[in-house]
């Protein structure tokens, strides 16, 4: 398995320095206050978008096993067999794309609550995951 690293640019640094203070950050567009995932660049209306904290709180919506190619070890299922690949929807409204390592994935229920929490992979900029939160 080769090295998985992730890497700031200039786009995404004030996401990766928050992630380093243990904080979630999503965009929101300042003229009509929608909240998007932290990959959104603009609002659809055309507007610019700002960082803004989210609570690290979500709901599991959906997930899947992946047994191809591990992309680093720190995501690992607690059956060892995978990577548990999910969909969850931040109480503030947006869904993101996340890993849940460390889990069974046996345990797992659509609308579990989750929380986030950091990893660095391969010595990179730490990335959100998210673990069930009771």
């Amino acid at each position: 398995m080769s090295d998985f690293r992730i890497e700031r640019d200039e786009a995404s640094a004030a996401f990766f320095d928050a992630a380093r203070d243990g904080r979630l950050v999503i965009r929101r567009c300042p003229t009509c206050g929608h909240l998007y995932p932290p990959n959104q660049m603009s609002c659809p209306d055309g507007g610019a978008l700002e960082w803004v904290d989210a609570a690290g709180a979500a709901t599991l919506i959906t997930w899947s096993v992946d047994h191809g190619a591990r992309i680093s070890p720190e995501l690992t299922s607690a059956t060892g067999d995978g990577e548990v690949i999910a969909i969850v929807e931040l109480t503030e409204g947006p869904w993101l794309h996340t890993a849940v390592p460390g889990v069974d994935p046996a345990a797992l229920v659509a609308g579990m609550p989750m929380r986030v929490e950091f990893r660095d992979l391969g010595g990179g900029e730490p990335v959100p995951t998210f673990v069930p939160a009771g």
